[in-house]
């Protein structure tokens, strides 16, 4: 029984970091995208808050403002788009860390 369990533990696992990775993907590009389109702005640290702010209004605009009207909808973008990367940055690291625990 303890050994399906730590199964399905990994097997979770795994599927988070699948999960975050690409949302950590989409991440990256979303900001690479807001920078070009914010680069020429000249509100100094307006246009860096615009830039950060790009994951979430880039969605809610690619989908026509469907989703994103509401805060539970917002607050999932956020998940999304923040919370996730970051879990998969903190995931990496201890992979790496307990891969050179294991050599």
């Amino acid at each position: 029984m303890e050994k399906q369990t730590a199964t399905w533990k990994k097997a979770l696992f795994w599927f988070a970091y699948v999960v975050a990775g690409i949302c950590f993907l989409l991440t990256i590009v979303a900001f690479i995208v807001g920078f070009i389109h914010h680069m020429h702005d000249t509100g100094g640290w307006r246009s860096v808050i615009q830039i950060l702010e790009t994951p979430i209004t880039g969605f809610v605009k690619m989908t026509g403002g469907y989703i994103g009207k509401g805060i539970i909808e917002v607050i999932i973008l956020i998940i999304v788009s923040y919370v996730l990367p970051i879990f998969f940055c903190f995931a990496t690291h201890y992979l790496k860390v307990k891969r050179r625990e294991m050599a």
